[in-house]
């Protein structure tokens, strides 16, 4: 292993540095699993410094290692990390946890497994205070605690500070981890993937939080995430990780404009455009390597475009070398990533062909009419109350088309998929497949329907048994309908990307991309007419993410599938869709067009969604669009225009009647909206 050519000592003005960290596992046999290597880095003051890559790339390794929170079997095999001067390597459990919530504080994924469900919210923020701060009288940490909720933009902190967290939203829950984290002032905040479970909005609001704390305070901070658009906004340098090891440093500005190693590059070429769709997504191909058969020399290049046939790249791992003035590469042929990069843009530029079909061309296969849905909350000992999931519902999608359905978190996306699988009853109107009403069907005649309508949900790792082989989990519909056959499973495997081979195999041996495929086969066993894909590719790093969307695109053209895309992912939406609805509160708000409700959208709350969107190389143009606040209580919506909590454009007419989903601006295209925008 080559040393990575970096300073000796820390820079005076350092609030982390890490030197030559190395991170090992034990394998069953005894001999150690290499998981970071020769890793070394500094944080600054002020800044925001973005840990970007795949995952198991070693991102939240390294930082849970500056934290001493490595899990058993891991273990600092060499290496320095220094916070504020102190090492920390050397310290005791006892003494870590002087460190830890006092100079240096992590906010984690999800708010939800943060934050204890039996505590109160101001319970726990005290907690965090009391525990450095033994002296505080109790009059003092209450008053703290109402400061941070203040700080962090939660309203009424008084009484928010007695309530659970299951009375909080997504978005406000994690501005209440922001609170705990930012208790004692930290000089260092390591946020790991802050805003992953959040909508685009709710994301947007959390990182103006997150800026305005650090302004206050001073913390400098570590953005661990895989979306590149929000570290191009808000990291102010970039350090790219593959395999345990630092690829690539640079500042934020500099990376996304000349990104000097192929993995960066196949990071940036991999993401969807939010201004135009494209023909195909660059994919990197392969996966990150299993760290006990990690390739020999550099370990990208069985995956890189450039080194792949190059002795030298198979044959030495290349060091981590200043190329420029605060910018380091680990890459014998750096100098030819540009050129690679203009190449494969230019290819990309290559705009998506319009459909030769026209409407009349090809039939309606789904067909929603004014479908309903209403939960009844509450029962005999409690005030009942009826929560409106879905409105007046109404759309026709014609067979070969993908319809992209986006919205925030409780707007309805989830249980329209739900009454359109009739995994839950409609409270109201129809539902047509393939011209047969669905909703009357009961008993044989609805599980023959059923074969028509299959779906893909977002989570690949709980959606397959574990305890079967992969071969009997796509054969399992196959049998039930009575038609099993070895070869048509061996065609689905070769159909989704994977050989025959890996029917033997169980899925905790794949990775969530070809988890992802295996599911997609499945889905297809019985040749269904229509997919609904809820959130199937959310959790899926960049590049892996552009291979299965290239996959379901390819499968679309040569087997005629219909597609129900649910998506929280704007950029995603775009590229795979004809056609897009917009939701809130169980309502259509827009519709039309991709290219319409994109290029022209007319309703508010979409050029807010669009506004919220992370975009490479700098801040939307559109952000004072943003909406604010969260979603309205379900149960409790805003008289009129639903939206008008939230709408810079609301008057006091929005309140008095809602408006109806009429047509605006091209044929076809629909907005709810009694201003709606030209």
């Amino acid at each position: 292993m080559m040393p990575q050519a970096v300073p000796a000592t820390a820079p005076a003005s350092a609030v982390l540095s890490v030197r030559n960290l190395s991170i090992d596992a034990k394998a069953a046999d005894g001999s150690p699993i290499h998981l970071v290597q020769d890793v070394s880095f500094d944080v600054y003051e002020h800044e925001v410094l973005g840990l970007v890559g795949e995952s198991g790339s070693g991102k939240s390794l390294t930082m849970l290692a500056v934290l001493g929170l490595l899990g058993p079997g891991l273990k600092i095999v060499s290496g320095s990390i220094s916070l504020r001067g102190q090492e920390l390597t050397t310290l005791s459990f006892a003494e870590l946890q002087k460190v830890r919530g006092k100079t240096v504080s992590i906010i984690f994924q999800d708010p939800l497994t943060t934050l204890n469900p039996v505590l109160r919210i101001g319970e726990q923020i005290a907690e965090a205070i009391r525990l450095h701060n033994p002296g505080k009288s109790k009059a003092e940490v209450r008053s703290r605690v109402i400061e941070l909720l203040t700080l962090v933009g939660i309203p009424n902190p008084e009484r928010r500070a007695t309530q659970f967290p299951n009375e909080f939203s997504g978005g406000m829950r994690q501005r209440v981890v922001i609170a705990m984290a930012m208790a004692n002032e930290p000089d260092l905040l390591i946020a790991d993937e802050p805003t992953t479970a959040l909508d685009v909005t709710i994301q947007a609001q959390v990182m103006q939080v997150l800026a305005e704390v650090r302004a206050r305070t001073g913390a400098a901070m570590v953005l661990i995430t895989h979306d590149l658009g929000l570290v191009s906004e808000y990291a102010d340098r970039l350090t790219v990780m593959y395999s345990g090891r630092i690829v690539e440093q640079a500042p934020g500005e500099q990376l996304f404009a000349d990104p000097r190693h192929p993995y960066t590059a196949g990071l940036i070429a991999s993401l969807p455009q939010i201004d135009h769709k494209v023909a195909a997504l660059y994919s990197i191909p392969g996966f990150v390597p299993d760290p006990r058969k990690r390739p020999s020399g550099c370990p990208f290049h069985p995956r890189c475009a450039i080194g792949r046939d190059r002795p030298e790249c198979s044959g030495t791992e290349p060091a981590l070398r200043e190329v420029a003035p605060a910018r380091g590469v680990a890459c014998h042929y750096f100098e030819e990533t540009p050129a690679w990069l203009e190449q494969q843009r230019a290819i990309s530029a290559i705009p998506a062909e319009a459909g030769a079909a026209t409407e009349g061309d090809s039939k309606v296969v789904l067909k929603v009419d004014n479908l309903q849905k209403v939960f009844n909350i509450g029962g005999p000992a409690f005030r009942a109350h009826k929560l409106k999931a879905l409105r007046n519902v109404s759309f026709e999608l014609r067979s070969g088309k993908t319809l992209g359905i986006v919205g925030e978190s409780g707007c309805g996306k989830s249980t329209l998929a739900r009454v359109l699988l009739r995994l839950a009853d409609a409270s109201g109107g129809e539902v047509f497949l393939n011209g047969s009403p669905l909703f009357k069907l009961r008993g044989n005649a609805l599980r023959q329907r059923r074969r028509d309508l299959q779906v893909v949900f977002q989570d690949p790792y709980s959606s397959l048994d574990p305890r079967m082989k992969i071969h009997d989990v796509i054969a399992e519909p196959l049998r039930i309908a009575g038609s099993y056959s070895g070869q048509r499973v061996d065609e689905l495997l070769e159909y989704v990307g994977l050989p025959p081979e890996a029917g033997q195999r169980r899925s905790p041996e794949f990775s969530g991309g070809q988890r992802q495929r295996i599911a997609i086969a499945r889905s297809l066993a019985l040749n269904p007419d229509v997919l609904i894909l809820d959130e199937a590719v959310s959790a899926l790093d960049v590049s892996i993410q552009a291979q299965i969307i290239n996959l379901l695109m390819k499968l679309q053209q040569e087997m005629g599938l219909t597609y129900v895309f649910i998506s929280h992912d704007l950029s995603v939406v775009r590229h795979i869709s004809d056609e897009v609805m917009v939701m809130y509160l169980g309502r259509v708000i827009e519709q039309g067009a991709t290219e319409d409700v994109f290029d022209r959208p007319s309703h508010p709350y979409t050029r807010a969604l669009l506004a919220a969107i992370p975009q490479i190389g700098g801040k939307s143009d559109m952000e004072g669009l943003i909406a604010k606040g969260d979603l309205p209580n379900p149960m409790n919506p805003p008289s009129g225009c639903n939206f008008r909590t939230r709408c810079p454009r609301a008057t006091a007419f929005c309140a008095e009647s809602e408006p109806p989903l009429v047509a605006h601006g091209h044929p076809g295209h629909e907005a709810a909206c009694h201003f709606a925008l030209t």
